[in-house]
């Protein structure tokens, strides 16, 4: 047997790489490229130096529904991170291929230096839209459309720019603080933000982490987040699911967190932080991008 699978677009099921059709659905499988082996998402790690990741599955999720890219590009390192939305179809493909289109720009554009890095992320996130609303999929399986959230990052000469879809979230860690650089997209943020319940009250609805926006074919328009913040002293980025943010309730939490062990590199502080999560319940996949940045003189 084959150890590359793919992953049906229609209903989430695996089947060889040489089936045509979906044996549980019936779905044509002849236009799928081979997914990554199944074992591969389980837990998977990337070290660069500056910079390092890990998604790994957690300790109740049947597969990693997480995906990311890390690369380093002249002078800039380049991630992105995507959430598959779990009730939708194939969540795991969604994430895979809108990571794969959004690092494709992001990583060409940054490398060619063609436009500034709000208008390449942008682009990116709009690359990764249409890759996985093109993805097939039919109403009869009762589930939604393919989807993802998407978070990405590109750091270069001195400057982080964000871009965000969902709730995927983004942190600046240095030895004197730690801040949010993403709002999410979510039911609690939006009652906050209309005045109609406090923090608290929102978080503590059951409704707090349903996602308001998301990259899909049922997503809503608009445009996405795209920040840039040009930090004055050396720290780390960190882009991260909610598999790693729903057990630290604050940026001071997640800082101190952070700062709780030997000052190692940043694949050293990754690994704590998703061993932190993975203690705590590991309910969820988790995902976890750690970047040294230093300011640009």
């Amino acid at each position: 047997m084959s150890s590359v699978v793919v992953s049906c677009p229609t209903c989430g099921a695996l089947a060889e790489p040489d089936d045509q059709y979906c044996e549980a659905c019936g779905c044509s499988l002849g236009a799928l490229a081979p997914a990554l082996p199944s074992a591969d998402r389980q837990r998977v790690e990337a070290d660069l130096g500056v910079a390092a990741a890990i998604s790994d599955r957690g300790r109740h999720h049947p597969r990693n529904e997480d995906a990311y890219r890390l690369e380093s590009v002249a002078d800039a390192i380049v991630a992105v991170v995507c959430d598959g939305v779990s009730t939708s179809t194939a969540p795991e493909l969604a994430s895979q291929r809108a990571v794969d289109a959004a690092a494709r720009v992001l990583v060409v554009e940054t490398e060619g230096e063609y436009e500034s890095e709000p208008a390449v992320t942008t682009r990116a996130i709009r690359a990764a839209t249409e890759s996985v609303r093109a993805l097939p999929w039919s109403p009869a399986t009762g589930m939604g459309p393919p989807s993802c959230t998407l978070i990405s990052a590109i750091c270069a000469g001195g400057t982080i720019t964000i871009g965000a879809v969902g709730d995927s979230r983004a942190y600046w860690l240095d030895e004197q603080a730690a801040h949010m650089l993403t709002v999410d997209d979510s039911w609690a943020q939006e009652q906050i933000a209309a005045g109609a319940m406090t923090a608290e009250q929102a978080l503590h609805d059951p409704r707090a982490h349903s996602i308001t926006r998301w990259i899909g074919r049922d997503a809503p328009p608009g445009p996405p987040e795209v920040v840039s913040w040009k930090p004055e002293i050396r720290g780390r980025l960190i882009l991260c699911s909610d598999g790693l943010w729903n057990y630290t309730s604050s940026p001071e939490e997640l800082g101190a967190l952070a700062r709780g062990g030997d000052d190692g590199s940043p694949l050293h502080l990754a690994c704590r932080l998703t061993e932190y999560a993975l203690e705590a319940g590991g309910h969820d996949n988790i995902t976890v991008v750690v970047i040294d940045v230093v300011p640009d003189r």
